[in-house]
């Protein structure tokens, strides 16, 4: 989605009802916001704008840095400030092409159903299948020729990145039921949680987690000697990548839409009556390619000065 500077204003001043003055004699000029490039036609800048025909627009020069400029008038007092936008990814690197890895998989006499949702075949699952009754296998899914540790594909740097980012975002869980309040909410796409819970965390039915667009991942830490609970019943589907450090089990007839990496045993307790696994290429994707925005002011661009009579 591309953001410019009357989408900014519009949305502070609709969070904001002191950004908007109707006693104004320009309401609509209270607040002023652009947005451009921090570079122009002729030069670097830091704390001066260029020129409206200098300015550069959407990250011109690919650093993944853009300038938020606002002013605005209060009390006959004009007010500035100039904002650097920087984008920062997340690089996160869930392997593509899989979508299963447990050490051991069991399940009901129906067995786990595993289908390609988006992507093309082959699409791997790596997985100690001793009771002969774990995978239904879509066309297009294989079982890895070589397997793998669980530690390969969901590395130590790699959890410890996605506890780091769980816990700078607000999403970083020692209750269960806390994380499933903000799972079944509103804001839970695009986030990682990160669930460090003896509390097992339990999904209603006919919920829907996250979506193709902004997928979420769900790692579940759980202390030692507790029960990692991942428990999605009814209709509810998740369209993510659940991570699980230890033992899980799926119930009911939900559908996770992406991938699932459970170093221990996955057990499938369902009916069976939906593909328990949909691999989704794109969710994973869209994963990998997550970022968040960092905003700081930019040194000595604040500027107040009163305005003079009349204009």
């Amino acid at each position: 989605m591309i953001v410019d500077g009357y989408q900014i204003k519009s949305t502070l001043q609709s969070e904001n009802e002191t950004l908007y003055d109707p006693t104004n004699a320009s309401p609509s000029e209270f607040l002023r916001v652009s947005v451009y490039d921090n570079s122009s036609l002729t030069q670097l800048f830091v704390s001066e704008p260029p020129d409206l025909d200098q300015r550069r627009y959407w990250d011109f020069n690919a650093d993944g840095m853009m300038f938020v400029d606002a002013t605005s008038d209060v009390q006959d007092d004009r007010h500035r400030i100039l904002l650097l936008a920087e984008r920062q990814t997340w690089n996160l690197e869930f392997p593509l092409g899989t979508t299963l890895f447990a050490t051991e998989v069991d399940a009901n006499g129906q067995g786990l159903d595993i289908v390609i949702e988006d992507g093309g075949p082959p699409v791997w699952y790596d997985v100690s299948d001793t009771t002969g009754k774990g995978i239904n296998a879509g066309d297009g899914i294989q079982p890895m020729a070589t397997s793998a540790e669980f530690e390969e594909l969901i590395t130590p740097a790699l959890i410890h990145a996605l506890e780091g980012l769980a816990t700078e975002r607000g999403t970083y869980f020692t209750d269960g039921e806390l994380a499933e309040d903000f799972l079944t909410g509103d804001d839970e796409g695009g986030s990682v949680v990160y669930v460090k819970s003896a509390i097992p965390v339990d999904i209603a039915s006919n919920v829907q987690i996250g979506s193709v667009a902004a997928p979420v991942v769900v790692v579940i830490d759980t202390p030692d000697g507790s029960v990692n609970g991942w428990d999605m019943r009814g209709s509810a589907d998740f369209y993510g990548v659940l991570v699980v450090v230890g033992d899980t089990t799926l119930k009911g007839t939900c559908s996770t839409h992406g991938a699932i990496f459970t170093s221990g045993t996955l057990l499938n307790q369902g009916n069976g009556t939906d593909p328990e696994l949909c691999y989704n290429f794109t969710v994973i994707k869209n994963l990998n390619r997550q970022y968040v925005l960092s905003v700081n002011i930019v040194p000595n661009s604040w500027e107040e000065y009163a305005i003079p009579t009349g204009m």
